[in-house]
């Protein structure tokens, strides 16, 4: 019997051992491949050993690499020398790392991995790091993680240390680290600041004042930079040339301003949002582009207008008028819209007689209205009979109204009294019909919006 027993005790504790075991973040467990920007990165296995001052990592032959605590080496014991890639300011640096549990019957469940750029001295305003969500791994498999990183343009030092960490919440952290040769891009220009004025808000039939500061971030001078301002909706552009921006020094940066340039609003631009497009051209085939937002309010007297908004009445539509003599009419306007709007009248007869308007141009607030005079002149050979005036209204280039005015032509007068007798009669005969009719006008515009206003309040009340 206890043969036996002892048979079972040792049969279930190399069970137990057989069985899969969660996996401590030990930098001897894993396998290390990385990739910075598609190219591989040849180092061994990382231990991270903390003691005191220092952080003492080992590769895969037990070789100790010293650093600091802020990163920069120290000693560099054995053959083992940390990899190093090179990488240009300004640049986006991809990151393909890939772990293995190969020799391993045992899941790591629960870690992160991240990659920081430490020695940078405005972290803590523009952290240069990236991390992925939490990841398990299986026993006897891999496991690839991407991660980005942007490199500033204003970097100071030349050499920054890589740092790829793979932690946990219940075991010391391993690292691995990547030395990072930075270098000046040759040619790089960039758009510092862009602004606008009156501001982002401005109203249709304005000028848009945009003024652009460019940046030299480039190791060379760039002569010739194209700068175009453009508001593509509204077919509106400026464009200024930029003579000379240099750079002091490999990890300097040169600023240069580059004149003011007025984009001109269309008065007839509809209210909404509109893209601003900055676009700077250098280096003769090297082009960046940025994009703001502007909001443009309608200019009311310009908006299109609905006709149905435009009230009219001629009094009276048709008189007899003598060869050489005048004959009055008066058209009455009335804007019965929301908004202010603007009106433009004009006429033109043929040989038989002239018209003059005593306003071409009417712009009138909501409710309001106005009386424009039309004098038709008769020549003096003008053949008897009848003929019309055609007066059109039009507002933004589309015209909304024409009035037919009818004049029937005849025969010289006897005596000066008799026409001056007959353009009077004319005149006040009309002036008696606008009156009237304006009064109607104005009678149901009134209660027109009292009644808007009595719909308005019982939807308030219900």
């Amino acid at each position: 019997m206890s043969n036996k027993l002892l048979s079972l005790v040792a049969l279930f504790v190399i069970s137990l051992l057989a069985l899969p075991s969660a996996l401590s973040l030990d930098a001897g467990n894993f396998g290390w491949s990385v990739e910075v920007n598609g190219d591989e990165v040849e180092f061994g296995n990382l231990v991270d050993d903390k003691t005191g001052t220092e952080e003492v990592y080992y590769d895969a032959a037990g070789d100790g690499i010293n650093f600091d605590l802020s990163g920069n080496l120290i000693i560099n014991t054995g053959d083992f020398v940390v990899p190093s890639i090179s990488v240009e300011e300004g640049q986006a640096i991809d990151i393909k790392v890939t772990l293995d549990t190969f020799s391993h019957n045992a899941t790591t469940s629960d870690v992160e991995l991240e990659a920081r750029i430490k020695g940078y001295e405005y972290s803590a305003r523009e952290s240069l790091s990236d991390s992925t969500p939490l990841f398990d791994i299986a026993a006897n498999t891999q496991k690839t993680k991407t991660l980005s990183l942007t490199l500033p343009r204003n970097l100071e030092k030349q050499v920054y240390w890589l740092h790829l960490t793979l932690d946990s919440a219940n075991s010391a952290s391993i690292e691995a680290i990547v030395k990072l040769n930075v270098e000046p891009v040759r040619h790089g220009v960039g758009i510092s600041d862009v602004s606008f004025s009156p501001g982002n808000t401005i109203k249709a039939g304005r000028s848009l004042l945009t003024t652009v500061l460019l940046e030299n971030f480039g190791d060379k001078p760039e002569d010739d930079v194209k700068v175009t301002v453009a508001i593509p909706e509204l077919g509106v552009s400026a464009v200024e040339y930029v003579d000379d921006s240099l750079t002091s020094g490999a990890n300097d940066i040169e600023f240069e301003d580059v004149p003011e340039m007025f984009l001109p609003i269309p008065a007839t631009a509809v209210a909404g949002d509109y893209k601003v497009e900055v676009t700077v051209e250098y280096d003769r085939f090297e082009e960046v582009k940025d994009t703001y937002t502007i909001h443009v309010l309608e200019n009311e007297q310009f908006q299109p207008a609905d006709e149905e908004t435009l009230v009219l009445a001629v009094g009276p539509e048709t008189q007899n008028v003598q060869a050489g003599q005048t004959a009055r009419y008066a058209i009455a306007l009335t804007n019965a819209g929301s908004k202010s709007r603007a009106y433009l009248l004009s006429s033109s007869t043929g040989t038989w007689a002239t018209v003059a308007l005593s306003n071409s141009l009417v712009v009138l607030e909501p409710g309001k209205n106005t009386v424009v005079y039309v004098d038709v002149t008769a020549s003096a050979d003008a053949a008897q009979g009848t003929q019309t005036v055609p007066v059109a209204i039009s507002a933004n280039n589309e015209v909304l109204e024409t009035v037919n005015l009818g004049a029937t032509v005849t025969a010289a007068p006897q005596a000066v009294s008799n026409s001056n007798v007959s353009l009077r009669t004319g005149l006040e005969i009309a002036l008696i019909v606008l009156v009237v009719v304006l009064v109607i006008i104005g009678l149901i515009i009134g209660f027109s919006r009292l009644r808007k206003d009595d719909d308005e309040e019982e939807k308030k009340y219900y």
